[in-house]
């Protein structure tokens, strides 16, 4: 029977929390610590492809059953996506984070997981299942839609502003 209250012992706990800063400051420059505090980090994904030019602002809490359980992702831009909930702050679809989690995973890995499906939407598996009929069935309605939420909500004034707004 799986632990449900696994940790690290406190020491290695703090050694693998250095090692994802190190990590994160290597190759994630746009998120950082809140407060210096290194079980939550703050940042930007900015999008390609279809979503090139938006901002997408987005919490990581680090729990203290980590890395044996997978960080919270608060995805706090608003997004037109088959894989995404059309709400504030969004859901993103469990399978990317809690499905597939691994212990050997590292959280640049779950930002780049981001980034891969941001990119490479799944309108098998949607959480907005008007976004996936229109990803598959009506792909020039989904990209004037996609546009319409950078130029709305996705801009680099509104994800920064946001940042100094928090506190972050």
């Amino acid at each position: 029977m799986e632990n449900l209250y696994a940790e690290l012992p406190e020491s290695a706990w703090y050694r693998r929390l250095a090692l994802e800063y190190s990590l994160m400051q290597e190759h994630e420059p746009t998120f950082n610590p809140v407060e210096n505090d290194l079980t939550h980090y703050e940042g930007v994904i900015i999008g390609t492809n279809m979503y090139e030019g938006a901002y997408f602002r987005v919490e990581i809490l680090i729990p203290r059953s980590y890395p044996y359980f997978p960080p919270e992702i608060i995805w706090h831009t608003r997004i037109w996506h088959p894989n995404f909930s059309d709400t504030v702050p969004a859901r993103v679809c469990e399978s990317v984070v809690k499905d597939h989690w691994s212990p050997s995973l590292r959280i640049v890995a779950v930002i780049e997981t981001l980034r891969n499906l941001l990119n490479n939407p799944n309108p098998e598996d949607p959480l907005n299942a008007v976004a996936a009929f229109e990803y598959k069935n009506r792909p020039d309605l989904f990209t004037a839609r996609v546009r319409h939420f950078i130029e709305m909500y996705a801009t680099p004034e509104e994800a920064f502003s946001m940042r100094r707004r928090k506190g972050f």
